[in-house]
């Protein structure tokens, strides 16, 4: 049985009712860890006060659980404030010490807290996208003019601060195939605070610009967070086996999680040779042979520019069918950034 201060803490998660949960919380954390992330938000001063124990006591805890993944802090009138990290399945499975330390049981906690609980209590449509999908650059003819830098992941790159790869919390959990798992890349901020915890390393351009070559070569789509450009946090290569946020949209219907490219493939039948590669990477299943020649549901494309980048007969390439004001009208319905939520009481 369950101790019920757990239950309670499932409850302050936002998942009052889990049945998974409060087990993974009484596996991560003792009860007096559990204390004091009930006492949240707060500063190491005002949780000591709460609790009635010494602010040294209190801070050392609050670290502690930091580098778990429970909590995030701010500096806040230079004292700093910690909060509940919302992102909570994504922050504790890349830290490999854990399911070392619980093995197969934690992982199999949190896969059916995954597919039981989060992906279908929460609503199916979603009018702000979480992510959204970034084409193979190379795919991009260069007749449709400049690739937007929303959109241009060399330019991403180039422009962000600081970079670090990190395990990829969907494959570790669901463990449906054999794709590699380091392969996530943080970017600036987040960056900062993965790397705090220990559980990503930084990484330079030129390796990351690596890591995406070998993700598209294995037929991954990038996705990178969908919020303004100093606002990017990560760039995901996903499987539709594993992924939450493209087995959301396929196998639980969650229209709208990820937004899609600007793009949708094109197919030139007389160079088509039917060989079916562009079939096999399609992780959208828009790709089709017909008459022995591929054909493109242009509905369900995302424009990631997979069947593309292998056809060997160069047949597919990426049309534009959004214009610009598509990718700026999803920046601007960004969510709040991660840090930000803190200051909710």
């Amino acid at each position: 049985m369950v101790e019920e201060i757990y239950h309670q803490l499932s409850k302050a998660y936002g998942s009052p009712e889990s049945r998974y949960l409060p087990k993974i919380f009484e596996m991560c954390l003792t009860k007096e860890e559990a204390s004091v992330l009930l006492s949240l938000p707060g500063t190491p001063d005002e949780v000591a006060a709460k609790l009635a124990v010494k602010v040294q006591k209190v801070a050392k805890i609050l670290k502690k659980l930091f580098n778990k993944g429970f909590v995030l802090y701010k500096l806040v009138d230079n004292k700093l404030r910690y909060g509940l990290n919302s992102d909570l399945w994504e922050s504790i499975l890349p830290d490999k010490r854990d399911f070392e330390k619980f093995g197969e049981e934690f992982l199999d906690l949190w896969n059916h807290y995954h597919d039981e609980e989060m992906m279908t209590t929460s609503d199916k449509q979603y009018t702000e996208s979480y992510t959204r999908v970034i084409p193979v650059e190379k795919t991009i003819p260069m007749k449709w003019g400049e690739i937007l830098p929303y959109e241009k992941i060399s330019e991403i790159l180039e422009n962000a601060k600081t970079i670090a790869v990190t395990e990829c919390a969907c494959r570790t959990m669901s463990r449906r195939c054999d794709n590699p798992t380091d392969v996530c890349l943080l970017f600036n901020e987040f960056a900062d605070i993965i790397t705090e915890r220990g559980i990503a390393k930084r990484t330079s351009k030129e390796e990351a610009l690596s890591i995406l070559k070998r993700c598209e070569n294995l037929g991954l789509v990038h996705q990178l967070n969908n919020m303004e450009p100093e606002g990017y946090q990560f760039l995901c290569n996903c499987c539709s086996c594993c992924c939450s946020i493209l087995r959301g949209m396929i196998v639980f219907g969650k229209k709208g999680i990820s937004a899609k490219s600007r793009y949708v493939s094109s197919v030139d039948s007389e160079l088509c040779d039917g060989c079916g590669i562009c079939v096999t990477r399609c992780n959208f299943g828009a790709m089709n042979t017909v008459d022995s020649k591929a054909v493109v549901d242009k509905e369900k494309c995302f424009g990631c520019g997979l069947c593309a980048s292998k056809c060997p007969t160069h047949a597919i390439q990426l049309i534009p069918v959004r214009g610009p004001e598509y990718i700026l009208d999803h920046l601007e319905k960004a969510p709040l950034r991660l840090v930000d939520t803190l200051m909710i009481e």
